[in-house]
């Protein structure tokens, strides 16, 4: 073989070599990761980017130490990765996780929602994570097609954005969150309790709307069904609900005591002003308040007052709750 010929046949190994090179690193740039659980990672100040590269991909966030690594020197960020406690959950591509690791997002991706929240407050929560503003939530959440794409026969997506704690991935839509939390309400929301409010004659959304009026009149699990009771009987009367909670839906960022003038906003979720349910839920209920609107306790009651402390007291004649108030009263001054 002559000279000629070595070299072409080097030209043809290096060319080849370049080609897979390329393809490899394509394939490993364009191909994402999916966890099936959480994963938690925890980086210590002083780790070498060679160290994350290969705890990365022990943890199965990455699929290649060597690519990953070779990412981050090629676009300098090799010597910035920032140490910290980082949550990994859903689709992630690699340069995702370089960005993530090189601007520091570390647990502010992990949200929790407490019980009885609703979609404003939500929307504040997610908002505080950098994803996206409150606006652009809670316009999503309001928005007629969002309850429709999941099958809901509900005006919003209030009421079915579970109360949890969920990891979210940096660059999350807001649909895609909300999916999270309607896939958590489907497992709260059983089969058994769905026959359980056909047999009542509610529909899915009128237990939601029930039970976030629960969850916002209840401080005590226990009492749940006992405040389920009350409103049922009424609502067999054909009497109004008259729940405070609900004559303020709607109203962003309420933090004081409400007053008789909040009692009288003409809103169609007001219950002191229009009879039955409200035309959809006011907050997030947990699972307690979803079993206590179809499982109301067996009782006569149709009024409760606040005693201050957490309990209720309830009575079965506007007569007998009348002197409960002015108890109460009394033992406040």
């Amino acid at each position: 073989m002559n000279l000629k010929s070595c070299a072409y046949c080097l030209f043809i190994i290096i060319t080849c070599i370049c080609v897979l090179s390329l393809a490899h690193t394509y394939t490993f740039i364009s191909t994402f990761t999916t966890p099936p659980d959480p994963v938690m990672l925890e980086i210590r100040s002083g780790t070498s980017a060679w160290e994350i590269s290969k705890a990365l991909k022990e943890r199965g966030i990455i699929t290649d130490s060597f690519m990953f690594m070779a990412l981050c020197v090629a676009t300098c960020k090799a010597s910035h990765l920032q140490a910290g406690t980082y949550v990994f959950e859903g689709k992630h591509y690699p340069r995702d996780i370089m960005h993530i690791l090189f601007k520091g997002r570390t647990l502010r991706y992990r949200i929790t929602i407490p019980e009885g929240s609703n979609l404003f407050a939500i929307a504040e929560i997610v908002a505080a994570t950098g994803l996206m503003t409150k606006e652009n939530f809670i316009e999503s959440s309001l928005h007629e097609k969002s309850p429709a794409f999941f099958g809901l026969a509900s005006p919003s997506m209030e009421g079915f954005l579970y109360p949890d704690t969920y990891y979210l991935s940096p660059n999350m839509t807001a649909l895609e969150i909300m999916a999270r939390m309607v896939e958590r309400f489907n497992q709260a929301y059983t089969d058994d309790m769905d026959r359980q409010a056909q047999a009542l004659g509610m529909s899915k959304t009128e237990v939601v709307t029930l039970a976030s009026i629960i969850e916002k009149e209840a401080v005590l699990n226990e009492e749940k069904p006992v405040i389920s009771s009350v409103f049922h009987n009424r609502m067999k009367r054909n009497m109004l609900l008259q729940s405070d909670p609900t004559a303020i839906y709607g109203i962003d960022n309420f933090h004081r005591r409400i007053s008789p003038k909040d009692l009288q906003r003409d809103t169609p979720y007001n219950t002191y002003k229009y009879r039955g349910l409200p035309p959809g839920p006011i907050c997030n209920p947990d699972k307690y308040s979803l079993e206590a609107a179809i499982r109301p306790a067996k009782t006569n009651y149709l009024y409760f007052v606040s005693k201050g402390n957490g309990l209720h007291h309830f009575s079965s004649s506007l007569k007998e709750h009348n002197r409960a108030i002015m108890r109460n009263r009394k033992t406040r001054r």
